[in-house]
């Protein structure tokens, strides 16, 4: 896979494991404060910002699996628990393409890219 996507994806990665919201933190517990705990970019709903961008990476994901063999690696555990939390919602699925709707869509780039 190209390093310039694993770039992309490890940037896109950092700033879905943000430090917790100042709402999210105990200041009583002497425990370290980890990473935020928040579902979506801007808390535990959907926003017009993650309508935005969830939409995008699912069809990343789906096509780089398709005609890459490539998906997005486990250690990008943002990226997979935002995908993850946006996938239990049935409001994102049930607009979201079908990977084969998706897959049809790409087929004659990735054709032309071979």
């Amino acid at each position: 896979m190209p390093k310039g996507l694993l770039k992309a994806l490890k940037i896109l990665d950092n700033y879905l494991t943000p430090p917790p919201a100042p709402e999210e933190v105990d200041e009583t517990s002497a425990e370290d404060e980890g990473i935020s705990q928040r579902k979506f970019l801007d808390g535990n709903e959907l926003t017009l910002a993650d309508c935005n961008l969830l939409p995008k990476l699912h069809i990343v994901q789906v096509v780089c699996k398709k005609y890459r063999g490539f998906t997005i690696p486990e250690v990008f555990q943002g990226m997979h628990r935002y995908l993850s939390n946006a996938y239990a919602r049935e409001e994102f699925v049930s607009t979201c393409p079908d990977d084969e709707e998706i897959e049809l869509a790409c087929d004659q780039m990735a054709k032309a890219l071979k």
